[in-house]
């Protein structure tokens, strides 16, 4: 057995999409015109905006041209900066995610949890404690997080947007709690979360003017993850904290494999309602199994994604409600 020591995590930042089940369905990211703003359709009527997917219909006949005349709601950025905070990083023997961790090795686990910002285009750095982990093979790789997602994000329009109080070409992220989850069916109540109480769904938490206000792009904005299957805060969430296998493998490399996630309450148990959602608890269950042994080295990788999603009212006018969270990749490569 080998002390093996990593001082610093690497932050980046990728241009990844990934399940849209941290988005309300856009998976596309926005069009953006030569000068870099996204491109508004200037007779909005009940779309606004284009995105940069060819999609089909049942038939296979072209049901949306990607930067086409076709009016859309909303289109996925990527954000300038994203708030993460980490509660354990590790590797597994045996599949995790049931909540049975007795045969996983930590890289690190912290009760308070490791806050992180990933900025675009910047390369960040934390430091950890020394670890050890046994020589063996570990099929799975589990990481939890909190359920809580901030966001800075600020964009230039090709023509006004109107915001929560205002109209201009630049929108940017005010310090708001949204939810992923309306209280109840045809509902614009306010959610109670773990994090306190959220804005109501329908509820504007963007901000539009002129580039010089002096708040443009500094706020984070924040979303609580309450629930990820169909359905409202006012019933009780899925069996074993909502428990969903991701259709689609994520990651490259060594870290690719099919994600199972679920949402933990603050002590670390199975959620059951979206008012005990604190954690998330990912699971990836790899398809090529990480082996360790005395002379390994690790490079464990954090990226903020492009699926955040911008999303527009959906009536005749040029409103921006709100950004929604994109998912994290997370990616351990080990060599040696």
């Amino acid at each position: 057995m080998k002390t093996l020591n990593i001082n610093k995590l690497t932050i980046l930042l990728g241009l990844f999409l990934v399940s849209a089940f941290f988005t309300t369905g856009a998976n596309a990211a926005c069009v953006v015109n030569a000068a870099g703003a996204i491109d508004m359709i200037e007779d909005a009527d009940n779309g606004k905006i284009h995105d940069t997917v060819t999609t089909f219909d049942d038939e296979g006949e072209v049901e949306y041209q990607a930067g086409g005349s076709a009016r859309k709601n909303d289109c996925t950025v990527t954000p300038d900066a994203y708030k993460l905070k980490f509660y354990k990083v590790g590797v597994c023997t045996a599949d995790p995610d049931l909540n049975d961790l007795t045969s996983c090795q930590m890289f690190f686990e912290s009760a308070a949890g490791i806050e992180v910002d990933v900025q675009k285009g910047v390369s960040n750095a934390f430091d950890i404690p020394e670890f050890t982990i046994e020589p063996g093979t570990y099929p799975w790789l589990y990481v939890q997080i909190s359920a809580k997602l901030g966001m800075r994000w600020q964009a230039e329009f090709s023509s006004d947007v109107t915001g929560k109080s205002g109209t201009g070409v630049h929108c940017w992220s005010e310090d708001a709690l949204t939810s992923m989850t309306r209280q109840a069916e045809n509902s614009n109540a306010t959610v109670a979360t773990a994090f306190g109480t959220s804005l109501a769904y329908n509820a504007n938490s963007v901000q539009c003017g002129s580039q010089a206000e002096a708040n443009a792009g500094m706020a984070f904005a924040t979303e609580a993850l309450t629930r990820f299957s169909e359905g409202f805060c006012d019933s009780a969430l899925a069996a074993n904290g909502d428990r969903t296998v991701m259709e689609d493998k994520e990651g490259s490399g060594g870290s690719r494999g099919t994600p199972t996630i679920s949402l933990l309450t603050s002590a670390d148990v199975f959620a059951t309602t979206c008012l005990e959602s604190f954690k998330i608890a990912w699971t990836t269950d790899l398809d090529t199994a990480y082996t360790v042994t005395e002379e390994s080295d690790f490079d464990i990788n954090i990226q903020a994604t492009s699926a955040n999603e911008i999303v527009f009212s959906g009536l005749s006018d040029l409103l921006i409600k709100r950004i929604g969270s994109g998912a994290p990749k997370i990616s351990l490569n080990i060599e040696g």
